[in-house]
Order: C-alpha cells, then structure tokens, then sequence
C-alpha cells in the first residue's frame, strides 16, 4: 500500500505544482484597469455609417459606467482610422463625432490631419504606458493608424513591450480585409491582437428597432448624440453599433444584445454627469 500511495503521490504532487505555475489561459488574461488604462477609439467612417451609431452607444455606455471625466482621462476617440478604403471616408461623419465627444475631452481627426494625429497617439499612449497602465485599441476601422502608431512608440520608446502592453481587438474581417497588408501583418506581430467574433450577430438589425430608436432619442443625457448618429444613419434603414462589440469585450461586458443595452443603458436616466 505504502508503495501504491507512493507511486500516485509524485505525479499528483507535480501535477498541483504545474496547475499552480501556470494558470488557465483565461485566469492570466489582461483584463482593462479603469484607473490605469487608456482606452483608443478608432472610427473608420468609410465607408459604412454603423460608426456614427458605434460612436453613440460607445459614449453612452462609457459615461454611463465611468462618467464624463473618467472618459477625457482615459478615452481617446480617432475618426480616419482606415487602410485600403480611404477614398470612401465620409465628412459627414464629423457632425456624430463632435456630437458624442466634444464635450468630454474631444476627438482626432485622422483624415484631416493623419500625421499629427498619429503623433499624439504615440505621446499620449507612451505616456499612459510609462505610467504603469496599457492600451486597449477598439479596432472599429482598419489597422493602418494602429500600425503607425506602434511602429513611432518603438522607435521613441523601444524599453516598452509594445506585444504585452498594447492590445488590439478586431471583430471584422471585412476591417481586416481592407487593412494595407503590411500594417495588418505589423501590428499582429507587434501588439497582443485579439480577433473576437463579428458582432453583427448581435448589434444589427436591418428595418431597426422601434423601442431602441424611441429610448434612444428620448433619453435625458445621451439623446441628442442618438440624435446626430440617426440623422447620419437613418435607423429605420439600419440600426448598428456592431463596432460596440469590441468595447462591450474590452469592458467585460459579454455580448449585450440591442435588446439589453436598450434596458441596461437607456432605460435609466440615472447617468454619470
């Protein structure tokens, strides 16, 4: 007997220590730190409209969970974020994004001004991961900026690990497809990039959703961005925020339906100011 347990006890003993050493894949996950991290926006707005509606859930649900200054600290919204398809970038998206963010710290302009904006990224996003927090981009567009983007803070700040700091999340292979190739290929070997699943399976629906749309234009808060994104996209067409998706995932959020972020996010008007 006493060699019995001996012979089960060793590899048990092992065992427990592996289990120990190495945790589950989804134990260790990097998960956003609200106090430390930097949330990066990027908007495409080419040339799909369901980004100006992304922009107005996003707003929604960011002030909503942090409030307004928590949002000019630790969010930085990026229009022009596009690869292949900037030909097809619409200016009329300009009228959503200072609808859902000028009055909480503003927005960049990547298709006016992209070099400038690529800098301030890379300062501002340098400066964050100097600080001790990471990045979390929501890839809503293409990865050409992103690319940029990281390839400046590797040359400015080669000390930072720019693979275990700065996280990509992509639902799209539409997005991906419209990628130049070499920045798709540059920020998957340079970033910790996370390809989750298309949230049109959940954030779209065609002929819209009445009870949303009525919420939505109703609210106290977040009803005159609604309104701006609607005028830019008539939800009677369309109602979709599928660039939520990767928000909803970076948050922890899981996959809300249009049904649920309807009684979650709009159904109260008890909102952070």
């Amino acid at each position: 007997m006493k060699n019995l347990i001996s012979k089960f006890a060793i590899p048990m003993l092992l065992l427990a220590m592996y289990v120990f050493q190495h945790p589950s894949c989804e134990d260790s996950m990097k998960k956003f730190n609200p106090e430390k991290d930097l949330l990066s926006l990027h908007y495409d707005h080419a040339p799909d409209k369901d980004d100006g509606q992304s922009a107005a859930a996003d707003r929604t649900i960011l002030q909503s969970m942090f409030g307004k200054e928590w949002i000019k600290k630790h969010a930085i919204p990026v229009s022009g974020a596009y690869g292949k398809n900037a030909e097809m970038f619409n200016v009329q998206s300009n009228a959503v994004m200072d609808a859902a963010w000028n009055d909480c710290g503003g927005w960049l302009a990547g298709h006016e001004n992209h070099e400038k904006v690529v800098a301030q990224l890379a300062d501002r996003w340098i400066e964050v991961l100097k600080a001790g927090g990471d990045i979390w981009v929501k890839e809503g567009g293409q990865s050409d900026i992103t690319a940029e983007v990281v390839r400046r803070i590797r040359k400015l700040a080669p000390e930072i690990d720019t693979k275990e700091r700065i996280h990509v999340v992509q639902h799209a292979s539409w997005n991906e497809e419209q990628t130049t190739d070499s920045a798709l290929a540059y920020t998957k070997e340079y970033t910790n990039y996370i390809r989750i699943d298309d949230a049109n399976a959940y954030l779209n629906i065609k002929g819209g959703d009445e009870a949303f749309v009525k919420a939505a234009y109703e609210h106290p808060i977040f009803g005159k961005i609604w309104k701006a994104a609607f005028e830019y996209y008539n939800p009677k067409e369309r109602l979709d925020f599928s660039d939520t998706g990767e928000l909803m995932y970076i948050l922890g959020l899981g996959k809300i339906s249009i049904d649920e972020f309807r009684k979650r996010f709009l159904s109260s008007n008890d909102s952070r100011l």
